[in-house]
């Protein structure tokens, strides 16, 4: 039997909506959201069905209660030793039954896989067998409907993907800490997708509750390591950021100390980077991630919080050259060497930053291994060798994947001390940005930034070679001042899709979901 498929062809008889589905009915278009790239349907379009999306809540409850330890569903899920078999245990909630999603006789369930033969049973409160019609079409109403077969079937299912798949692991974990209609549709469309063409043989009504389960391990205890970690990782530190000592640079120093607007906050994850900075322990620090999150704000507010002066950026897709330490100039009747402001700040201190630097030629930062060596220095061109400042400090920053990057040299990678991946800006960053710099934005922030995930998670869920950043949504509130943001988004939003006329119209489409008047 192929479930998958025959999941579209049946419903609940007492609703089509999908249980706690955000709203989405059976055969839902969720086209907007989400489209797999193996998608195969006539039309292109990602379409939703009761059964999947229903054991994507049951799923996801159950793991939410063992991981946890709190507003799940009670229940338990154990694999054996070599994974072949998993064991997936459920007792309903009452609103499960008063809803009408599961026979309100049934207590508890159990789903036992192995391999493509998925063995289910339903129990009553005694722990007596409820049987099941074995038919998509019941007609007798004492026994057990099969459409509650495909949901509870496809809820052990994606516990095994999670099991066997670490992506989808962590897709499904990002879901359970925070749950959203797009990553819903996600995780329900890659499911289908990757499992469509596959067959099932369902057995019903084995005594399952005395299995022999004494090989298998629960997933509480394996993911009891993984949820410790989790809360590690939450935990804020109490960091006090050092500075340095304000008589170690010039007054002409001090002036390029960065000055940003209240609205850019240094993220608490950067503050032990500052105090490594200042240390000495980090000399060269190294941000990437992908376009518009911040990068080289986060290397300015980094020198602005520690008090250290950024003496020179340095846009390396554009400025740098073979002369980026300085270079031999006519003066009057004389030729003499001038050294640039990254030399100056070698030699006296101070910071210098490199944007995009996996956009240079190798051969143009040939110095920098010398340079960022434990014992620093440059030769430049005049012959002098010039020694690298004890308040000398590196940043760089790069994109990583876009076209005309190169894959930075490995002996140039390992030279530094810090290595972050800034991550997207969060939407409380990005609405105060906003409001700071457009304050006639403020009602409409919040449809702003629907358009700007719904476009953002099409663009990764496609691998689509375009960007969109908070920098398009500043440029866009700006617009609409003058002309409303419906028009104001053919200027500013539009022109991301790179004249795709299929892709122009599908942003056209999130744009109509909000009402902007």
């Amino acid at each position: 039997m192929n479930i998958f498929k025959d999941a579209y062809k049946i419903v609940r008889d007492n609703s089509d909506e999908i249980y706690k589905g955000f709203g989405f009915r059976h055969l839902s278009d969720a086209t907007q959201y989400y489209v797999h790239p193996n998608n195969q349907s006539y039309k292109g379009t990602t379409t939703l069905c009761q059964p999947i999306g229903e054991g994507i809540t049951l799923f996801s409850l159950v793991l939410k209660g063992l991981v946890t330890d709190n507003e799940g569903i009670l229940g338990d899920i154990l694999v054996n030793s070599d994974k072949s078999k998993l064991y997936f245990k459920v007792k309903f909630s009452e609103d499960w039954k008063d809803n009408g999603i599961i026979d309100s006789r049934v207590d508890k369930a159990i789903v036992l896989l192995d391999d493509n033969e998925i063995n289910l049973t339903f129990y009553d409160e005694s722990n007596k067998i409820l049987p099941t019609t074995g038919k998509m079409y019941p007609k007798d109403g004492e026994l057990i409907d099969m459409v509650y077969c495909f949901f509870l079937s496809f809820a052990a299912l994606l516990t095994r993907d999670t099991n066997e798949d670490d992506e989808f692991n962590r897709i499904v974990f990002d879901y359970i800490e925070n749950p959203t209609a797009d990553a819903f549709v996600n995780i329900h469309e890659d499911f289908y997708q990757n499992h469509k063409m596959e067959d099932y043989e369902f057995i019903t009504d084995e005594d399952l509750l005395n299995y022999d389960i004494r090989e298998f391990v629960s997933y509480k205890n394996i993911y009891s390591i993984i949820r410790q970690n989790k809360e590690q990782l939450k935990e804020k530190l109490d960091v006090v950021i050092a500075k340095f000592d304000d008589n170690i640079f010039t007054e002409e120093q001090k002036q390029l100390i960065p000055t940003l607007g209240e609205e850019f906050e240094l993220p608490e994850g950067l503050k032990p980077v500052c105090n490594a900075v200042v240390a000495g322990d980090s000399r060269t620090v190294l941000l990437h991630g992908p376009a518009g999150t911040g990068k080289t704000i986060s290397c300015k507010l980094i020198c602005r919080d520690i008090g250290l002066p950024i003496m020179d950026t340095v846009n390396c897709s554009e400025n740098l050259d073979e002369f980026i330490l300085g270079k031999f100039i006519p003066e009057g009747e004389q030729i003499i060497f001038k050294e640039s402001y990254v030399t100056k700040a070698i030699r006296d201190g101070g910071a210098v930053v490199f944007e995009e630097i996996n956009f240079a030629k190798p051969a143009h930062l040939a110095f920098l291994n010398s340079l960022l060596d434990d014992n620093g220095f440059v030769r430049l061109d005049n012959g002098e060798i010039v020694r690298r400042n004890a308040n000398f400090r590196f940043f760089a920053t790069m994109n990583l994947g876009y076209f005309g990057t190169k894959e930075l040299n490995q002996a140039l990678y390992n030279r530094f001390n810090t290595i972050v991946e800034i991550a997207s800006l969060s939407d409380t960053a990005i609405k105060k940005m906003l409001i700071t710099r457009v304050p006639e934005c403020k009602e409409y922030v919040t449809k702003i930034l629907g358009v700007y995930h719904k476009l953002k998670n099409k663009i990764e869920a496609e691998e689509l070679d375009i960007v969109i950043s908070p920098r398009n949504l500043e440029n866009w509130a700006r617009q609409a001042k003058y002309e409303g943001y419906l028009k104001a988004a053919e200027k500013t939003i539009i022109p991301i899709a790179k004249c795709d006329r299929t892709l122009e119209n599908v942003i056209r489409g999130f744009l109509l979901l909000y009402k902007w008047n």
